[in-house]
């Protein structure tokens, strides 16, 4: 099959930069083929010799539409994200060691419809992306393991920055997964393998924490994945499905396989009826309520495997 001719994306012109600490450019309508962003500093002029190919799919996997990009920094690592809608995927773009990152969204021909330049994301950051705050579109975690910081960009329709979140008190050195746990949005499990512990967290919609629940967990002989692994097909029929995710850990040492649940509950408080008997007696008493989280984690398999030393995808 022939390639097509590179599609075109334009110098992107500056806009005021957003109250928020990073800064963007943006772009729309694209008229060159040139993905390494803006040409006004002196490192992105040079080196810029890779190039993108750009597929989409058919439902049996054969080539529908493909597209060529020119003229790319070897430098950038790729993420995706369903950043504009929860029907199409776009590319976050991002050089850590120059501190920028570009975000991509494309049309059904894979032309590139929004273009948007992130600065200022100085740090080792580690890069997830998904709907945490139920916004409709994802958001892009950042999360830097050696200080224990992290922030969420939310963006608007056009990739712009609709807001941002900071966060000083995450931990450092901690395995960050992202999961569906007993909510409609995602959260995030802090897995430190030193101390054998998990921190799970949820967001609301103005990404505040609004949900944090920490237990004991396993050390560091255990590689973690999380996904959607129970066969639901049944409970689906019957509508009592527990939604969420799977956590599935396997032991490198002894090829030992477990399945766990993780729910984030509905916490309220139950008045303890004891007080009323001091209320019969005339004695003053101070009404008291006891809080009551609903949350749950619970081992529900264990396998015997012959694996060793092996990495969990």
């Amino acid at each position: 099959m022939p390639s097509p001719s590179p599609a075109a994306i334009p110098t992107p012109t500056p806009q005021p930069q957003k109250p928020v600490a990073v800064s963007t450019t943006t772009t729309s309508g694209t008229t060159n083929s040139d993905l390494s962003g803006l040409p006004a500093q002196e490192w992105e002029k040079q080196g810029r010799l890779e190039n993108i190919l750009l597929l989409d799919f058919n439902n049996d996997l054969s080539v529908h539409t493909q597209q060529v990009y020119t003229l790319w920094h070897s430098d950038w690592e790729v993420y995706v994200g369903r950043f504009d809608g929860p029907q199409r995927d776009g590319i976050f773009l991002y050089d850590r060691l120059d501190g920028t990152g570009r975000l991509l969204d494309f049309d059904a021909s894979m032309n590139v419809v929004h273009y948007q330049s992130v600065n200022n994301l100085k740090g080792n950051w580690q890069v997830y992306s998904g709907d945490f705050a139920s916004a409709g579109r994802a958001q892009l975690l950042l999360y830097d393991p050696a200080n224990g910081h992290a922030q969420m960009l939310k963006l608007a329709s056009d990739l712009t920055i609709a807001g941002q979140k900071s966060y000083t008190d995450w931990g450092t050195n901690k395995a960050l997964y992202v999961g569906h746990f007993g909510l409609s949005s995602l959260s995030v499990m802090l897995y430190d393998a030193s101390a054998a512990q998990s921190t799970f967290l949820a967001f609301d919609t103005s990404l505040q924490v609004a949900h944090q629940y920490n237990t004991q967990s396993w050390d560091q002989h255990w590689q973690i994945l999380v996904g959607a692994f129970l066969d639901r097909s049944r409970c689906v029929t019957g509508g009592n499905c527990a939604t969420g995710d799977d956590i599935l850990v396997l032991n490198r040492q002894t090829g030992q396989l477990e399945q766990y649940l993780f729910s984030f509950g509905r916490t309220f408080k139950v008045y303890d009826n004891r007080m009323q008997s001091f209320v019969r007696q005339g004695v003053a008493s101070q009404q008291y309520l006891d809080p009551v989280d609903t949350t749950t984690f619970n081992l529900v398999d264990i396998l015997n495997t012959t694996i060793r030393n092996e990495e969990l995808y």
